[in-house]
């Protein structure tokens, strides 16, 4: 019986930690347990679109291309899933860590996100073009459209969002 239960509680355990699959993305350090989101989850909170235009180079010369994003803003997320419930003073100095499923990461502060315009520029992003995210981008994808240089916080196929407080 104690064997039993033992075992049960080590798969109720494995269970409870699984990693994300390819539709859902885990939201860990608000709740005791992490929260599993799928995209009917996160877009019922209520997406936004913003547009980047942008020029590329290539062999046949300069284009301007645009392209309609649709996602939820991070803050907006982390709200719905009780940040607010956490320390606050803590949570000023808390840091918020988008990683990929290859590992790459990009972080966040919390004032960056909930005291400055730049926060409500940065998108979990589910579509784009009025269509789901490409391959290339996985189920969830994420930007910081207010930064200056796009690439170092575009975040392809998100896995994880982690918010880390202070000890």
């Amino acid at each position: 019986m104690r064997r039993a239960l033992s075992a049960l509680t080590i798969m109720l355990a494995l269970a409870l930690a699984a990693p994300a699959t390819a539709q859902t993305l885990s939201l860990v350090g608000i709740a005791d347990q992490p929260i599993m989101l799928d995209i009917a989850a996160i877009e019922a909170l209520g997406t936004t679109e913003i547009t980047d235009s942008r020029e590329v180079s290539g062999a046949t010369g300069t284009e301007r291309i645009s392209i309609v994003y649709r996602g939820v803003e991070l803050a907006k997320l982390l709200e719905a899933q009780g940040i607010a419930r956490l320390d606050r003073h803590g949570l000023r100095a808390a840091t918020i860590m988008i990683t990929a499923k290859d590992g790459y990461r990009a972080s966040f502060s919390w004032g960056e996100l909930f005291i400055t315009s730049g926060g409500s520029r940065v998108l979990l992003i589910t579509g784009e073009n009025g269509r789901a995210n490409p391959a290339r981008e996985g189920a969830f994808s994420l930007r910081a459209f207010a930064d200056l240089r796009p690439g170092p916080r575009h975040v392809r196929d998100v896995a994880e969002i982690r918010v880390v407080l202070p000890r």
